[in-house]
């Protein structure tokens, strides 16, 4: 039994995080909300260690009291669940492979199930309640522009029809991809604090599992033969059905980009500069969807042509 107190302790933790996230604007509350499931992962992956559920709940119901019971619901949802879900598959013996263990790669293809069944789901109810879920977003989308707007020019800031071009534009690729934009945001986060946290606990010695490496990630036939037929429906299809699919295939294409970022780790292994190469291949990623849809090529590349086979053995010899 551990010491009174964890429990306790890394909720309080968990809970500031994510307290902090939602109810600041500064880079701070960013960095506060891109760290609240790390304490749960902690607990999660650490060697036994039972008590990452238990903690997600009673931060849950701390959120409940401290702030409003939406933001628990949210916390519950977007964090606590999806993190005690995954630390559960990590740490199961029950995995095909890996001596046992779940591999990165089953771990990976699980990722994407939490939001391709939530963005279904909000979609089918917007289409049979409502006139669908992308017309909800545009029209939140231009209440938002339109507050935005008015405040600029409540400050004396003239909107030249440049700015106006430069702002519709902006506003209708963010309502267009709204949905694959805060999946891709969320998978990010879960995948950032599971390899933080299990790095933590293997130098302190403490995992449970053997350690996650993004090189090791590949895709099977059907899930990448899916994203093909996916962004083939995507070019075609119109309405809320073509919404659907052009928002689902970014979502399916998170697990091939990190196959894909796979190769690229084992290519920058065979340099003096790997870090650096990284290091500037990830921030070229965050801000450029060229970049990624780039890699998520390699990844599917890699599938067909066994591209990590050829570099490892160019490796060895």
């Amino acid at each position: 039994m551990k010491k009174p107190g964890i429990i306790e302790g890394t909720a309080l933790l968990t809970t500031i995080f994510f307290f902090g996230a939602m109810n600041g604007g500064s880079l701070f509350a960013f960095l506060f909300l891109y760290l609240a499931p790390l304490p749960l992962f902690i607990l999660g992956l650490k060697k036994d260690s039972p008590w990452c559920g238990l903690v997600g709940a009673v931060a849950a119901v701390s959120l409940y009291f401290i702030t409003t019971p939406q933001m628990s619901i949210m916390y519950l949802l977007a964090i606590a669940g999806p993190t005690t879900f995954f630390c559960e598959k990590a740490t199961s013996r029950a995995g095909p492979s890996l001596d046992g263990w779940y591999s990165i790669s089953n771990l990976c293809l699980f990722i994407i199930a939490p939001p391709t069944f939530l963005f279904v789901l909000l979609t089918a109810y917007f289409w049979l309640y409502g006139q669908g879920l992308g017309f909800v977003l545009i029209e939140k989308t231009n209440e938002i522009f339109d507050l935005y707007i008015t405040a600029l020019k409540g400050q004396g800031q003239n909107i030249n029809p440049s700015i106006s071009l430069q702002l519709n534009n902006v506003k209708k690729s963010f309502s267009d991809t709204a949905p694959a934009l805060i999946a891709i945001f969320w998978m990010s986060l879960i995948v950032l604090n599971g390899l933080i946290a299990q790095s933590i606990l293997r130098k302190l010695k403490q995992n449970q599992r053997p350690s996650f490496a993004i090189r090791e990630v590949q895709i099977p036939r059907l899930f990448v033969v899916t994203l093909l037929s996916s962004i083939t429906l995507a070019i075609f299809l119109n309405g809320e059905l073509g919404y659907l699919v052009t928002n689902l295939t970014p979502i399916l294409a998170f697990p091939v980009m990190l196959a894909g970022l796979g190769v690229v780790h084992m290519l920058a292994d065979k340099t003096k500069y790997n870090g650096s190469i990284l290091f500037f291949l990830y921030l070229i990623i965050t801000f450029s969807r060229w970049a990624a849809i780039l890699v998520v090529l390699v990844g599917i590349a890699d599938h067909f042509l066994k591209l990590r086979n050829k570099v490892q053995a160019d490796k060895l010899q």
